[in-house]
């Protein structure tokens, strides 16, 4: 071979490896945000999908996937309609039409369930910050659970609630629980009046209630009947808002200790105003956590879209962080070697450790063994946290007076 051909090969062989570089890391990683945008749940779900898209841009803008020459996360939308059958169909939608890395999704327990079913079978790795205890008890290998269980919730307000007292000397011992019966609701409830019969207070109403009815009245005058001085209800938006507004126009005083959805909303408080004061939840995450990561992408959330980063959308944006931690890892979007590095991830700081407990590391089971719950407080129309002492941000205020006492 001549000299002239020799280098010509080279140089053919030079732009021949520039080009493989570019290809890979002009190569999306498709993350699959399986999310309701229609139905009850859409106001939920869309601000849990412009969390996974922020987070994707932010990761993509900081370099996207380093290990893999800077590739960029590609967030593919899917509309669970606010029903478990279009979870599944979506799921298997995706996977079928495809080349799905992993899932982040899909709000509701009672979809991500069987969601998960599909994407268990399919190989493929589900992250999510649904709180149904089975969605990490069911022994599989490609489910993964940001966030704490439902049956820690019902412990934490049950806890809270007796610090609460110790520390402002006053004493409460009749309890109401009322739940919607789903899965959320109904392992949250039962986590509540466990925590209640092991700390000594009397339980003297639990009711559960179908989701989204239309009439509160006869559940709120169960409660007045009851006697109860604290009140856990579970529930999600337009059924909390219909709750206390019964109470208030039925003079029912019980402390609310809400056990999270529907009362973390920025809806909550648009809907109710002065009314949501002194409402205590228990909650997965909040925009206020005490972490730097946190503090950032919240006030750029406010920043872009004009009202705080709510409880499951902050899930979901951790969740895009937690994937693109393990892609890293992984050094390649191949479902099975992105599920082994989730599976083996110990991440401590950044937006992929902004879960409470500020560390992400799942047990043999899936579940994010670090988190835990937090309680909030609705204070002049923030959501601020006040339990425990490692995510307070503002003085509980407690305890709540009645109505006819509120300025």
């Amino acid at each position: 071979m001549s000299r002239r051909a020799i280098v010509c090969l080279a140089i053919s062989l030079c732009f021949v490896s520039i080009w493989g570089a570019s290809a890979l890391a002009a190569d999306d990683i498709q993350i699959g945000v399986l999310y309701p945008r229609s139905g009850a749940g859409a106001r939920f779900g869309q601000l849990c999908i412009n969390a996974a898209e922020m987070a994707a841009d932010d990761i993509n803008a900081a370099g996207g996937i380093k290990s893999m020459g800077g590739a960029k996360i590609k967030v593919i939308v899917a509309d669970t309609q606010t029903e478990p059958k279009v979870a599944i169909s979506e799921t298997e939608r995706l996977i079928n039409r495809q080349k799905i890395s992993a899932f982040n999704g899909a709000y509701y327990s009672g979809h991500t369930i069987p969601a998960t079913e599909i994407s268990e079978r399919a190989q493929i790795p589900w992250v999510t910050g649904s709180v149904s205890d089975p969605i990490t008890g069911r022994g599989y290998k490609y489910v993964f659970q940001v966030s704490p269980k439902a049956s820690h919730f019902g412990a934490m307000q049950v806890q809270t609630l007796k610090e609460l007292d110790t520390e402002f000397k006053v004493k409460h011992n009749k309890v109401a629980i009322a739940f919607e019966d789903t899965a959320y609701g109904t392992y949250t409830a039962g986590g509540i009046k466990k925590e209640c019969e092991k700390l000594g207070y009397q339980v003297v109403l639990y009711e559960p209630y179908k989701a989204g009815f239309t009439d509160a009245d006869p559940l709120v005058s169960k409660l007045k009947a009851s006697g109860a001085e604290i009140f856990f209800p579970v529930s999600y938006l337009t059924d909390a808002i219909m709750i206390l507004r019964t109470m208030k126009k039925l003079d029912v005083n019980a402390a609310f200790i809400g056990g999270g959805a529907g009362y973390l909303m920025p809806d909550f408080y648009t809907s109710l105003k002065e009314d949501s004061e002194y409402v205590i939840s228990v909650g997965s995450w909040n925009n206020d956590l005490p972490y730097p990561a946190v503090k950032d992408f919240s006030a750029r959330f406010l920043k872009k879209y004009g009202e705080f980063l709510p409880e499951h959308a902050g899930e979901s944006y951790v969740i895009m962080w937690v994937i693109k931690e393990a892609l890293e890892k992984a050094k390649s979007a191949d479902p099975q070697k992105v599920r082994d590095a989730l599976a083996s991830l110990d991440i401590k700081e950044g937006p992929a450790a902004g879960m409470p407990g500020g560390h992400t590391k799942f047990d043999a089971t899936g579940w994010n063994e670090t988190v835990h719950p937090v309680m909030v407080q609705w204070q002049k129309g923030d959501l601020r946290g006040i339990w425990p002492k490692d995510s307070q941000a503002a003085k509980p205020a407690w305890p709540v007076p009645k109505w006819s006492e509120r300025k």
